[in-house]
């Protein structure tokens, strides 16, 4: 109950009244694990809140509140943004753990290393995905999906009143977040703003990872900047090891020089000035020079800084999630909602577009070919053959 109200962004008063309830029954129902109600009143509640019936007699798996998210709110942000913010992450990822019932989700591949730092985590997370130090990683988004972590996209506005309406209120202002799903937590699950910047949405991927890598349970929140500060220093690690990055440039460190860079390994150039500064290539005097140059340079073709449109700022198309795609399609024949609603199901209808929002539709049938690398850059660069992945895995 307290699930539903969250979503539906409804007070407590309101619910009250819409129900005809008095005093604290509302707060009693919702802090209880189980409860009896009448069958007018679940009909009643079915219509206050928008919830099939069944939702409220299936009891929820993962629980996840405010502090259990890894981002970090901007001071404008309400109690209630972040309430639902955090009961979306969890309804996300019962409804992830339903589609694991039927069909196995990719195994985490991922070991978290708590207590390692920055660079010695991405260098970790490189080696359990398998990728060498000297790689570019061409499609990080399906890289994590392959190794068990679920991304789901975010387009919401706070204030609004849903995806099947008019949007209205302000855009949220964070970037992404991350949360641990299941009833023991056992997997991590991703969720970005939907983002126009392919340079932002890869480094807000590489960042979560960090996230789940470096800061498993809840930290104090005196942690929070140390925490943020240690995630964004793996995100561009991650993506461009300076070991391997900075053999690209000769000389001292340039706008110019860093292009392709920027063009080899997918980061931008804003976050390339930040690490090589943090791994000691540039002094502080020049980092500064550069990052103004960054802001105040004009891109011809926009009209707007280099801050705002990088040069090859629409080179790649943003990558897309497809995972929860995938197993919609592998459970019910078809990956889209219409599909989940002909069978019986605990969803409303604009719940699950907000659950498959954003996620790419497969460009190749679900027993196709096997799995390619296309060129970096290329918005399927890798198709994997989901099936055979799963035949295998059952005869072994």
């Amino acid at each position: 109950m307290r699930q539903a109200r969250l979503i539906r962004r409804l007070t407590a008063k309101s619910v009250l009244e819409q129900m005809g309830w008095k005093g604290a029954r509302l707060t009693r129902l919702e802090r209880t694990d189980l409860a009896t109600i009448t069958a007018d009143e679940l009909d009643r509640l079915t219509d206050v809140l928008r919830f099939p019936a069944e939702f409220f007699t299936t009891p929820p798996v993962t629980h996840v509140e405010p502090e259990d998210l890894s981002f970090r709110a901007p001071k404008s942000t309400l109690e209630s943004e972040k309430n639902r913010m955090a009961q979306m992450m969890a309804l996300s990822g019962d409804f992830l753990l339903q589609l694991d019932e039927r069909h196995r989700l990719p195994p985490l591949r991922v070991t978290p290393r708590p207590g390692l730092d920055p660079i010695a985590a991405a260098a970790a997370a490189r080696a359990s995905m398998q990728v060498a130090p000297d790689e570019p990683i061409a499609n990080l988004t399906h890289l994590v999906e392959r190794h068990g972590i679920p991304v789901v996209l975010r387009g919401e506005r706070f204030g609004g009143q849903g995806l099947e309406e008019n949007h209205r209120g302000r855009l949220e202002k964070h970037l992404g977040c991350s949360a641990w799903i299941g009833e023991f937590k056992e997997r991590p699950l991703i969720a970005l703003r939907e983002l126009d910047s392919w340079e932002r949405t890869r480094w807000t991927v590489a960042h979560e990872l960090g996230h789940i890598m470096m800061h498993v349970g809840v930290a104090a929140p005196e942690d929070e900047e140390r925490r943020e500060d240690e995630a964004s220093r793996f995100a561009s690690e991650f993506l461009a090891p300076f070991a391997a990055a900075s053999t690209m440039v000769r000389g001292e460190p340039s706008l110019v020089n860093l292009l392709p860079v920027k063009d080899k390994w997918g980061i931008s150039l804003g976050a390339l000035l930040r690490h090589f500064y943090d791994s000691g290539a540039m002094d502080v005097d020049r980092f500064e020079m550069l990052r103004r140059q960054l802001y105040t340079r004009i891109n011809t073709d926009t009209g707007f800084t280099w801050g705002r449109t990088e040069p090859g700022w629409d080179d790649r198309a943003p990558e897309r999630p497809r995972l929860m795609r995938k197993w919609v399609e592998f459970v019910y024949g078809s990956g889209s909602v219409k599909s989940v609603l002909a069978h019986e199901t605990i969803w409303p209808r604009d719940l699950l577009l907000e659950f498959m929002m954003g996620q790419r539709e497969s460009s190749v049938p679900a027993a196709a070919a096997p799995a390619r690398r296309g060129r970096a850059g290329d918005d399927d660069v890798v198709q994997v053959d989901f099936a055979a992945y799963r035949g295998r895995e059952r005869q072994a």
